[in-house]
């Protein structure tokens, strides 16, 4: 097999094939193993040898893939045949015989000097390859062992150390404290981790965490000192560091251990609660930040005082290597809350004053159109005194009727422009019904399509399975007009304007889909530019002459629009035309509701007899016009200022009260509080109402129950008659 020795008896010597079986054995591995030669022919060499490890490296046992053209030793475990297993130092080789490669294992117990040495090799092992210092010295303080690491920690080498006093390494100023723990140490003590500082090589000074611990002999005797260090200056500064930063937040900081007490705090955190840090730390966190028993109310820092705070808290794990910390910022939001509170007080303060310009602006308008309104009636009225007051002839008869009619057709403008101006801040009381806006768009095609210009094409297009809505049908239909006059005004070398009506779905988010009729006026204008789209809605901001027009058409539409329900929008570029679109809640009720306009006429007084109409208003003016044209028109009319006056009337007369004519806006009793207690006493009494505006018992919707009928103010006397007439009727 290719041996130069003859084994001994202690030895068993076994030839393995590439497989790993065992080809041959040695006489030796009767004494040893327990086995005759030929009962281990054949066998795996795990019989003898459990667990091979890196003696059979590669795949199939290639036991030579180890060898590389030598030997190697391994300290194994080795069975023998009666089962026992003893530890075992195997050597392997290989030889070339004629046959081929031979694989030879020679295996031989440890002896207590073999374990010593492999003890001793392992922990030289460890000195060497561990990442601490670790440097050991005799009882003299002189250095005997230097490892790696101390090399790197302090550049000095092993050949300069070995040898010298460990004192090299001391600073002055440390020297006794060293020599001191040194001391200690020879008596047998453990000097626990300690910081410490070292001097290197290049003169600089590091700071160490150090153990140090006595040397023994066989027989106990102490022989020198081994001490551990590592350098801890880079964390110490990362400590440093970090905690500095921890000082300098000018938030609270709060370590929560998983038990929920506190274990440290940053300044900023005693000076927020008024603790200092040692009498919190250990307390349970809700000491400083109790828990909310309401999930609404936010969460509130108490003092050492005492005194609470508002509080912002965020948390946040750190893993500390034993356990993880929750950190608690915490910020005291008393300032933000003031600040918020003071900015909303600001931003109320800035809409009302932005409120009072609109309306000084809007006051100005108004002023300015009904002086020119009431210069115009002041003069005809006036002219008609002048031509009356001397001698009477038909020719100052005729001249005077011509400024009375003067001076009505101005009321005229000024009831219009108050309607538009009631339109437009929703005060207008509208009457809306349950409509079709095909026919209004009908209607608006007739009325414009000889009235805009030949040099305009006009188209409209409506759906045929509009949904109705509800809204004032004369209202939209003035809409509609003033946007396609705006229209015509925008186009003054001709062009093409259409007006289209569809259905259409709405989505709002957290809503359901809802039903609309979208209306869409487009024009192939001028155009706006930005600054004039952006106030296209203000009351009286107009590009025409201020003078000729009022600039009151888009902010009538949107009042109108808004008091439907609906929403207006205006797109527009320069040269490429505007377009106007206009959403309308659709209506899915499936009774149509009846307009008051849809009342049937009726006949005036009764031929058999005078009816009597209680007319209740508390500007005494109005009521005597009132009384002079039902009084006229054949009534018997009962007056009162307010709605008592108008109960103990109604309750001291003895006849029928056929109809309530009444004021809607009166002081103490408003009308619609009056019918109410008038139909208590005189059941089913039919009621017309008067306004000139509905604020704010009607205003807030902008609406007029359809169950209601409604007389505008101003109003002539056929208009009056008329409505009476209706409701008479419909009462009848």
């Amino acid at each position: 097999m290719g041996r130069t020795t003859e084994p001994g008896s202690d030895e068993a010597v076994l030839s393995l094939s590439l497989d790993g079986r065992i080809t041959d054995a040695g006489a030796g591995t009767r004494t040893l193993l327990g086995y005759r030669p030929e009962e281990l022919f054949g066998r795996p060499v795990e019989d003898v040898i459990p667990e091979p490890g890196g003696l059979l490296g590669g795949p199939r046992h290639d036991l030579g893939a180890t060898m590389h053209n030598g030997s190697a030793r391994f300290e194994l475990s080795c069975r023998c045949a009666d089962g026992t297993v003893f530890p075992a130092a195997v050597t392997v080789w290989h030889s070339m015989e004629e046959h081929g490669l031979t694989i030879t294992a020679a295996i031989r117990r440890l002896s207590t000097e073999d374990k010593l040495a492999g003890a001793i090799n392992l922990v030289g092992a460890l000195v060497r390859s561990s990442h601490d210092a670790i440097i050991a010295a005799d009882q003299d303080g002189m250095i005997t062992i230097w490892n790696p690491a101390a090399e790197r920690l302090y550049g000095y080498t092993a050949a300069e150390m070995l040898g010298r006093p460990r004192s090299t390494l001391f600073p002055p100023d440390g020297l006794e404290l060293e020599e001191e723990r040194f001391r200690r140490t020879l008596t047998g003590s453990h000097v626990e981790m300690f910081s410490a500082v070292r001097r290197c090589k290049d003169g600089r000074l590091i700071t160490v965490a150090a153990t140090i611990s006595p040397i023994a002999d066989a027989q106990g005797h102490i022989i020198g000192v081994a001490g551990f260090s590592r350098d801890i200056g880079e964390t110490n500064r990362a400590q440093s560091m970090f905690r500095g930063l921890l000082n300098a937040l000018p938030i609270g900081i709060i370590g929560i251990g998983e038990d929920g007490l506190i274990r440290f705090v940053n300044p900023e955190t005693e000076r927020l609660f008024g603790y200092d840090a040692e009498e919190v730390l250990g307390l349970p966190v809700e000491h400083l930040l109790p828990r909310s028993e309401s999930t609404d109310q936010d969460l509130q820092g108490v003092r050492k005082d005492g005194s609470c705070f508002p509080a912002e808290v965020s948390l946040s794990p750190i893993d500390v290597g034993s356990e993880t910390l929750i950190s608690a910022t915490v910020v005291d939001t008393t300032a933000r809350i003031a600040a918020d509170a003071e900015h909303a007080r600001l931003q109320q303060e800035l809409n009302a004053a932005q409120r009072l310009e609109s309306v000084g602006q809007l006051a100005g308008g108004v002023a300015h159109h009904f002086n020119n309104l009431l210069a115009i009636i002041d003069s005809h009225a006036g002219f008609v005194a002048e031509e009356l007051g001397g001698p009477v002839t038909g020719a100052s008869v005729r001249e005077a009727l011509t400024d009375i009619a003067q001076i009505r057709k101005t009321v005229d403008r000024a009831s219009e422009y108050a309607r538009q101006l009631l339109a437009f801040g929703r005060r207008e009381v509208a009457r809306p019904v349950r409509h079709d806006i095909s026919r209004t768009v009908a209607d608006v095609y007739a009325l414009l399509s000889h009235s805009l210009g030949d040099d305009i094409t006009l188209t409209t297009h409506t759906h045929q399975d509009l949904p109705p809505v509800v809204v004032d049908p004369g209202q939209l239909e003035q809409t509609l007009v003033n946007l396609a006059l705006n229209a015509r005004d925008a186009m003054p070398h001709g062009g093409r304007l259409s007006i289209t009506a569809e259905p259409c779905t709405k989505s709002a988010p957290g809503a359901r889909p809802s039903r609309h009729v979208k209306i869409r006026v487009t024009d192939t204008g001028s155009g706006m530019p930005p600054e004039v789209l952006e106030r296209a809605f203000e009351p009286f901001f107009t590009t025409k002459d201020p003078v000729s027009f009022a600039g009151m058409g888009l902010a009538v539409a949107h009042g109108m629009v808004n008091a439907a329900g609906g929403e207006i929008n205006i797109s527009s570029d320069p040269g490429r035309g505007t377009t106007v679109v206009i959403m309308l809640p659709a209506d899915d009720l499936l009774e149509p509701r009846r307009s008051p306009d849809e009342a049937v006429p009726g006949n005036g007084a009764e031929t058999n007899g005078r009816r009597t109409i209680l007319v209740v208003d508390d500007e005494p003016d109005l009521r005597e016009v009132v009384r002079r044209m039902l009084g006229k028109s054949g009534y018997d009319v009962i007056t009162a200022a307010d709605g008592h006056e108008a109960m103990k009337k109604a309750g001291a007369h003895t006849g029928r009260i056929d109809l309530l004519i009444t004021d809607i806006m009166m002081p103490e009793m408003s009308g619609t509080e009056l019918a109410e207690q008038l139909r208590e006493l005189r059941e089913g009494l039919p009621v017309l109402f008067m306004s000139g505006y509905a604020a704010p018992v009607l205003a807030e919707k902008g609406t007029l129950d359809p169950g209601m009928v409604l007389l505008q103010k101003p109003f002539r006397k056929q208009e009056l008659i008329s409505a009476v007439e209706n409701v008479l009727s419909v009462s009848v």
